[in-house]
């Protein structure tokens, strides 16, 4: 058996914050643990939070007094878990009924995956549109062939990279709780991408299983912490520069090669690496490897999205009729 924690902060989310708490009081396999960490809400949160006691008979509350932020809400709730394992939840999303059962069912039938992964799937709660991303998207499961759960080791995680970007998304994920302590868990100083490094680093370092199914629902918005970090050329700059800076140190030297052999993991902030790294000559040496990689990507039709997007459009006008259904592209 195996125990699983999950973890789910919050701040001035009471009008979304039921379908989260519904989704997991509705679970088929229960959470072993449940930690709400409530980051000093302005709103109901509280008693929205504190009408599912009841419901969630492992419910662990944790109140910060003052605002600490979603990351460190997380990393508080990481420290506090007793789970060999950590589902992390969002206020503003949900899980599948069964997500805890088959992520917990998958963790014993490989026991030597940290970190568990399922099909990356998007939520737009205003017109109920779900985007599955299938096996012909870069943030599908492209890899996998059939519908079983499948255990890629270090070295052909590495090998997958350098072929194309595999989604790692952190709202899909179960993650042995060791491992993520090993990265140091979710780091602050890394904000909105502090998830994509720990998750990351784990794979490089262990592999990871997927799961062909949908299990969690991502919500789509323009005012989530992410989308708001992302659309701030500055802060985005500086962010992408911070996860440079830890790549650089010697406790990720073996990540750092990973991720340097296969930039393709880094195309959520790579215009902002660039463009930061530019400004430091004394990273000149780094630009020049990420440089010269992007250009190949130019050169393939691969990068910028524009041009990518472009590009795949030519090679379908120009595929004889019967093959364009068959054709796909890179991101």
């Amino acid at each position: 058996m195996v125990r699983v924690s999950i973890i789910l902060p919050n701040r001035n989310h009471a009008s979304e914050l039921r379908t989260a708490l519904e989704a997991i009081a509705e679970q088929t396999r229960p959470a072993d643990q449940v930690i709400v960490i409530e980051d000093a809400s302005t709103d109901g949160s509280l008693a929205v939070i504190e009408s599912y006691r009841d419901r969630l008979g492992t419910l662990d509350l944790l109140i910060n007094d003052q605002r600490q932020g979603a990351v460190h809400a997380i990393q508080r709730g990481i420290e506090a878990a007793t789970g060999d394992y950590i589902l992390l939840a969002s206020a503003d999303e949900k899980l599948a009924p069964d997500a805890c059962e088959t992520l917990a069912e998958t963790a014993v039938a490989f026991p030597d995956a940290k970190l568990i992964v399922s099909q990356f799937t998007e939520w737009r709660p205003d017109d109920r549109r779900v985007t599955v991303h299938g096996r012909d998207s870069d943030l599908g499961m492209w890899y996998v062939a059939g519908d079983a759960a499948r255990f890629f080791p270090p070295a052909e995680f590495r090998r997958l990279a350098r072929r194309r970007f595999v989604c790692l998304a952190a709202n899909t994920a179960l993650i042995r709780r060791d491992a993520l302590l090993e990265v140091g868990g979710f780091d602050p100083r890394l904000e909105w991408h502090s998830d994509w490094f720990a998750l990351y680093a784990i794979a490089f370092r262990h592999g990871f299983c997927a799961v062909p199914r949908s299990l969690a629902w991502f919500r789509v918005s323009t005012e989530s912490y992410s989308a708001r970090g992302m659309r701030d050329a500055k802060a985005q700059r500086r962010v992408a520069l911070e996860i440079q800076r830890k790549l650089a140190t010697p406790a990720f030297r073996d990540v750092d090669a990973a991720v340097m052999a296969a930039p393709v993991v880094m195309s959520t902030f790579m215009r902002a690496t660039l463009l930061g790294l530019a400004a430091r000559p004394r990273w000149y040496g780094r630009l020049g490897r990420l440089g010269c990689w992007w250009c190949g990507q130019f050169l393939l039709g691969r990068r910028p999205a524009a041009w990518a997007r472009l590009s795949r459009r030519i090679d379908r006008g120009s595929a004889p009729a019967e093959n364009r259904s068959r054709l796909s592209g890179h991101a």
